[in-house]
């Protein structure tokens, strides 16, 4: 009996895919940095969740829920300790070298590091902010999939299926951003803030799976247009400002927060497919879309770098800056440090792989001659 929801991606699909996630890493990059770039569609208003909206359109059916939850936490935990130590290792570094703030990575010992970065929401490394989205995404993705699974083995009709998904999603992302954030905002307490990110996540993790089938044939011209128009307006009137995700900060309310991210997240796959429909494949765009969760750990340390350069060169002073609020910010640089941020971190996961590679393949040449 074929799977309900069942779910195939064609070559097409694949690399507007691709691009979407690179055109998500984009906005990291330039959200992260001070500039106007973006004037109507601001980072803030969308762009982490994208990101888990991108999982839950690629999700896939094909493990169990004991199978998922050991793949995710295969792939994901190992790399987000190891990111850690190699940034807060080079953050310790260019502290003692250049005086330049880089928080405190690393506690007394093990265990007390740990609590650190949590209660901290990764915060306290600077230079690896984005760990709490890496962080929070294990729990999103497994506790979305749960769900998913769960309704599906309960449920008969596919239309029912994913009208109760829907009503879930809404459901989450009611109970985060109207009673949660506010309660986080209030007393600041860093578990309020996790919950809140997770059930926010979740929500746009879910979402994304539910439409996943139809979001292609949703994706027009007209309405992009449309709703470029309404982001606009919107934005003029003070409507839509901005959503901070990873500290649970919702200024715009629910329904507008809501609103502003899923009209963010249309215009991406609408761009994303037409470029996909109506030029030859764009390897470079294609290639960090499939290396971007090494783009989003380590685009900040680029940044620090070429901070560091333009502080050598004389134009740019390192004393009492931050890694995350100062970097050298004239007429030409901000292309420079977002081109950079990209590409640098880009080479360096492909080398990466290509040494991978190269180890995995002695090894079976090892085991061939032995």
């Amino acid at each position: 009996m074929m799977e309900k929801n069942s779910f195939s991606i064609s070559h097409e699909q694949s690399l507007t895919m691709d691009y979407v996630k690179a055109f998500g890493m984009i906005f990291v990059l330039v959200g992260h940095i001070s500039n106007d770039i973006f004037n109507v569609y601001s980072a803030y208003l969308f762009h982490m969740p994208l990101f888990f909206f991108i999982g839950g359109v690629l999700y896939k059916d094909t493990r169990c829920i004991t199978n998922f939850i050991v793949h995710v936490i295969k792939k994901q935990l190992p790399y987000l300790i190891i990111t850690y130590l190699i940034i807060g290792a080079i953050a310790l570094l260019i502290n003692a070298r250049y005086g330049i703030h880089t928080g405190d990575a690393f506690s007394t010992g093990l265990y007390e590091t740990v609590k650190l970065a949590i209660k901290s929401n990764f915060h306290n490394n600077k230079m690896f902010l984005t760990g709490w989205f890496l962080f929070a995404y294990i729990f999103v993705s497994i506790l979305s999939v749960i769900i998913i699974k769960s309704i599906k083995r309960v449920v008969v009709s596919n239309a029912l299926l994913l009208s109760v998904l829907v009503a879930i999603s809404v459901l989450l992302v009611t109970v985060s951003i109207t009673y949660i954030s506010p309660q986080y905002i209030l007393v600041k307490d860093y578990k309020l803030n996790f919950i809140c990110q997770v059930l926010t996540g979740m929500s746009f993790y879910i979402f994304g799976y539910v439409i996943r089938n139809q979001i292609y044939s949703l994706l027009n011209f007209y309405v992009f247009i449309l709703l470029t128009v309404i982001l606009y307006v919107s934005k003029s009137y003070g409507f839509s400002t901005q959503t901070i995700m990873s500290w649970s900060y919702y200024p715009d309310g629910l329904i507008m927060s809501v609103i502003n991210a899923l009209i963010g997240i249309y215009a991406v796959f609408f761009i994303s497919l037409l470029i996909t429909r109506g030029i030859k494949e764009i390897k470079l765009l294609k290639m960090i879309g499939q290396n971007s969760r090494t783009i989003m750990a380590y685009h900040l340390l680029v940044y620090v770098i070429l901070d560091i350069i333009a502080s050598i060169l004389g134009d740019y002073s390192l004393s009492g800056t931050d890694v995350y609020d100062n970097h050298f910010i004239t007429k030409w640089s901000i292309p420079v440090y977002i081109a950079l941020g990209l590409l640098l971190p880009l080479i360096f996961s492909i080398l990466k792989q290509k040494v991978i590679g190269k180890m995995k393949l002695s090894g079976v040449l090892q085991s061939i001659k032995s």
